[in-house]
């Protein structure tokens, strides 16, 4: 009701707001309050300035809540989307005189923090002191900022219900709807597809493909663009580089004598074959961690397949796997079950992991119990079933659990090692008891399935990066070619050098990622900067290596230009043209006569409405199909120029589907699709109808 009177009381400055964004006739300013524009602002959205600093802490704040995987520029992108949209409707939600006061805003904030027991009291009342604890202990310009998009968002929740409180459609459109819907039209037709003419009979020139811009710019305006090459000269290691590694790798299959620094006492590293522990051996001397576990053989990556023919004790290597020259010793060799079938009943105990928190007793109390349930349950398959149903039931106690397949080289690195232990050290049938971190196991394993060779290794990785002296001579490398470049041939000299060049055409100001480099703003934001001129060129320095780029072309923002709009532009004015070339061939004006003269088939399209204009053979056609029903039954049309061809029809039977006695239904659907698009189409229409300036890649 309190919507109802608003739109009453405010109904002729809703119908003005919502008329003038439809029809985008809004006109705005592009100065702020003084008069002036500030340098340091992102943006502008009409006369709304979008301040750097508060945009910058939003940014921040979308960039934690996008995790590890999110790009600064995408907090970017999505903090600008929603400020714009904030603008546009800000103008529009003031003119309707829509606000919240400040009781609302209080209690809408509140709601997103009551459900967090972190705020309630003991009867799960929402707790006023904890809360301003909280709130005292958050950076206060950050609060303000929260508090005020929750405000923000709630004028536009009362905006958006006004927008679709006044949206209606009448018994006439319900009819229209009804009609679209039901009545039908059973045509034959012939279809003289333009590919039937060749394309070279309809050229299309450069001043067409510009006359067809200039007529239609609002469908052909480009932001500002670049084309740059650039040549990568990769950070990697030399063949020296990885011979030396090996070389330190081959020092681990002998003992060596090494003096403490500290102590100045030489001390001894035996050699891998001779270490007691090699967990700790491999943690003291290699880049990755010791893995314990069996590794299936046909799982081996290709550079360490040849280490299934060395004995156990025996070592591998050194040889270059990836990003890691590595030193294998076999530890051990077996056949195992990849997959076994298994169930189990899980005695848990107070601080065991994921243990619930009703569980009370201790350690010691849960492993009297699992040997009490395994010593009635022994090896005996009916007596696990009872008491596992029993379990499954009746948790309090233990937990039965039906686990299913657990594979070796798949899913089993998800289980604790103590379950999997016993999985793959045991045979089908076994019943047996085992530890983990969730507690006592009492487990069946059901079946077992692809016993396969496996292989156990301790290695000793070291990651293949390139020396100081090498960084050094590609330092000077790609010094004396930036320089060459400047008055050589950028592909010829990138060749010489053993390089590739990669060219990237159409750069837009807020790109981020290049291909074989990743994500790198710093070279757009140079190839965007004012002081830029064509030719200019230089070096980066990068996680892969030196990229040393070049600025082959600027365009400013504007309409594209015939070779930009080619693509888009020649196949309609191509098609254009076959329509016309075919319509000329068209003579006769009988149907039949018309199929055998263009050698084209006749066919028969039944019972097609105007919200599936979809022909048999051809597929869409909108305009011929709303062709039909302008003509009289046994009519003739005249040539259609349609999607997929120039096509004649004539009219077989008129369908028209029986009146109803009124068109709520069909006219209450159309109300619920219009008011369900209404939010997004009025924030679209009120972009457009204003003037924006993006700053956004001045300073990100």
């Amino acid at each position: 009701m309190a919507i109802l009177g608003k739109i009453r009381n405010q109904g002729v400055i809703l119908i003005l707001v919502i008329a003038l964004a439809l029809f985008a006739f809004i006109i705005q300013g592009v100065l702020t309050s003084s008069g002036q524009k500030q340098s340091d602002a992102v943006g502008y959205v009409g006369d709304t300035e979008i301040n750097r600093e508060s945009f910058a802490r939003k940014v921040e704040n979308a960039s934690q809540n996008g995790g590890a995987n999110a790009s600064q520029l995408q907090a970017v992108n999505s903090v600008w989307d929603q400020e714009v949209r904030n603008a546009v409707l800000g103008e529009q939600i003031k003119a309707a005189g829509i606000n919240v006061t400040d009781e609302k805003v209080t209690e809408l904030v509140k709601a997103n923090y009551k459900s967090n027991p972190q705020f309630q009291n003991e009867d799960g009342s929402f707790s006023e002191a904890e809360f301003k604890k909280f709130v005292d202990g958050i950076d206060a310009t950050l609060w303000n900022d929260f508090v005020l998009s929750i405000a923000t968002n709630a004028k536009q929740e009362q905006f958006f219900n006004l927008l679709k409180s006044g949206l209606i459609a009448t018994n006439a459109d319900g009819e229209m709807e009804y009609r679209m819907e039901n009545d039908n039209r059973s045509f034959s037709f012939v279809n003289i597809p333009y590919t039937s003419i060749a394309d070279s009979l309809a050229d299309v020139s450069k001043t067409e493909i510009n006359a067809y811009v200039a007529k239609h710019k609002d469908r052909f305006k480009v932001a500002a663009q670049r084309d740059i090459e650039f040549a990568l000269f990769e950070d990697k290691a030399s063949p020296i580089d990885k011979s030396d590694l090996r070389a330190d790798l081959n020092k681990l299959l002998s003992t060596q004598t090494q003096r403490n620094l500290n102590t100045n006492k030489d001390y001894s590293i035996p050699a891998i074959t001779a270490a007691t522990d090699l967990a700790s051996y491999v943690a003291q001397n290699s880049d990755l961690p010791y893995d314990g576990r069996y590794l299936m053989v046909s799982n081996l990556p290709a550079a360490a397949k040849a280490v299934t023919a060395v004995e156990k004790g025996k070592t591998f290597g050194p040889y270059e796997d990836g990003e890691f020259m590595k030193l294998s010793l076999v530890e051990d060799k077996k056949v195992i079950n990849d997959s076994v079938q298994n169930r189990h009943i899980l005695i848990a105990y107070a601080g065991a992991q994921r243990a619930d928190a009703a569980i009370t007793r201790n350690k010691e109390v849960a492993k009297k119990t699992a040997d009490s349930i395994f010593n009635i349950i022994g090896q005996n398959k009916e007596t696990f079933d009872s008491k596992f149903e029993y379990f499954k039931e009746n948790k309090e106690i233990a937990n039965g659990q039906d686990i299913g397949w657990v594979i070796y080289s798949g899913n089993a690195k998800n289980y604790a090692p103590g379950f999997t232990k016993f999985l793959y050290e045991n045979d089908k049938g076994t019943v047996g008891i085992t530890e983990s971190a969730f507690g006592y196991h009492i487990i069946r394993i059901d079946d077992v399935t692809a016993a396969k060779d496996a292989i156990k290794l301790a290695t000793v990785a070291k990651k293949v990066l390139a020396s100081k002296q090498t960084g050094k001579e590609l330092f000077t490398k790609t010094v004396k070619f930036q320089k060459a470049v400047k008055t050589g041939d950028f592909i010829a000299l990138a060749k010489e050098n053993g390089v590739a060049t990669t060219p990237v055409k159409n750069l837009k100001p807020l790109d981020e990622t290049l291909p074989t480099i990743g994500q790198n703003r710093n070279i757009v934001q140079w190839a965007f900067a004012e002081e830029r001129s064509t030719g200019d060129i230089e070096r980066f320095e990068t996680s892969k290596g030196y990229v040393i780029v070049k600025l082959n072309k600027k365009s400013e923002a504007g309409s594209m230009s015939s070779e930009e709009a080619s693509a888009k532009v020649t196949p309609i004015l191509r098609k254009e043209k076959k329509a016309q070339l075919i319509m000329g061939r068209i003579i006769s004006k009988d149907i039949v006569e018309i199929s055998k003269n263009q050698r084209q088939p006749s066919r028969n399209a039944s019972s097609v409405n105007r919200k599936n204009p979809t022909l048999p053979g051809v597929g869409e056609e909108p305009f011929v199909v709303g062709t039909a029903f302008g003509l009289a039954q046994g009519a003739t049309s005249k040539p259609i120029a349609g999607e997929n061809g120039v096509f004649v029809i004539k009219v077989i039977a008129i369908e028209t589907a029986p009146e109803l006695q009124n068109y709520t239904f069909n006219a209450n659907t159309i109300a619920t699709q219009s008011a369900n698009q209404s939010t997004t189409k009025l924030v679209e229409a009120l972009k457009k109808a204003v003037e924006i300036e993006d700053n956004r890649s001045v300073f990100y």
